[in-house]
């Protein structure tokens, strides 16, 4: 009976390339918010979202259906805000629109976790261990409330040929593999809602201090993310993080090299002042800092 939980383990954990930002449950966590507090956002985007809700969290998760894809650049990389943007420009119904507000809820999620959380934790990690991105998404991923799950669970195990098709057509190479990669990713889903599988999968391995991963150090990542997703549906084309790259290229670059520099290397190196969020995002307020989101 764990024969198929452990080998999916090892599949996601060690997967070459893979590139998921934050973990299903938080993306959805963050979906819910914006949906309860619709306020805070444009009006026209808020009566779309607030009509199609379920098209809209699994926008908020679909882009990371494409298991494989890596972080390095490409036109057609389905977390470049080119695709995240035509998403929507192409959108030719509300329900459409919904799932496309939720990919660029996504995006600009991602701009945290894959500039400045990850990385960081990448640092962290020994380059032998073989161990790295999904691991610690997971490791976030275990403060979400069982409720979040549940949705993720339910969206990404709905139809959804509509969006799906939608998407197939914006991002060039979807059209290939993408029922293969869709099963792989709801059934990750469908564990990590599991709470044994959370627990094997986060007590796995141990990096010491320096690699613990907090609720208070992820409740203030994620409060970021919001911030950048509220400025987003607030400004749009002059939103904050249409600046940063929600791939993360560079900064998982540097990381890697940081990393493979050694220890001693590392000791004149601040890896918390390198990877920390810049002022113009710690100054984004829309949610406080302190918010107990997760």
């Amino acid at each position: 009976m764990r024969t198929w939980p452990v080998f999916l383990a090892g599949l996601l954990l060690l997967w070459p390339g893979q590139a998921w930002a934050w973990g299903a449950g938080i993306h959805v966590t963050h979906g819910s918010f914006i949906l309860e507090n619709l306020h805070l956002i444009r009006p026209q985007i808020a009566a779309i979202i607030q009509a199609y809700p379920l098209d809209y969290i699994y926008g908020c998760i679909s882009a990371d259906i494409f298991i494989g894809k890596g972080y390095k650049r490409r036109p057609d990389h389905c977390h470049n805000w080119s695709v995240g943007m035509a998403t929507l420009e192409k959108a030719e119904s509300d329900s459409t629109k919904a799932y496309a507000y939720g990919y660029l809820t996504h995006l600009a999620a991602d701009v945290i976790a894959h500039n400045f959380f990850i990385p960081r934790l990448l640092c962290l990690t020994p380059s032998s261990s073989g161990v790295g991105h999904v691991y610690w998404e997971f490791r976030a991923d275990r403060f979400v409330e069982k409720k979040h799950w549940k949705l993720a669970t339910q969206v990404v195990s709905m139809h959804n040929h509509e969006n799906d098709d939608h998407i197939k057509n914006i991002v060039s190479r979807a059209k290939f593999g993408f029922k293969a990669k869709k099963l792989v990713y709801k059934r990750a889903v469908h564990l990590s809602d599991l709470t044994v599988w959370r627990d094997y999968v986060t007590s796995a391995i141990t990096f010491g201090r320096g690699g613990k991963v907090t609720r208070k150090g992820v409740n203030l990542l994620t409060n970021l993310s919001l911030n950048l997703i509220v400025d987003l549906f607030t400004n749009m084309e002059e939103a904050v993080c249409l600046r940063y790259d929600p791939v993360g290229t560079d900064y998982i670059i540097m990381a890697r090299h940081i990393r493979s520099s050694g220890r001693s290397a590392r000791k004149n190196i601040s890896i918390d002042e390198i990877f920390a969020p810049p002022q113009e995002i710690m100054e984004l307020e829309y949610v406080s800092h302190d918010n107990p989101t997760l």
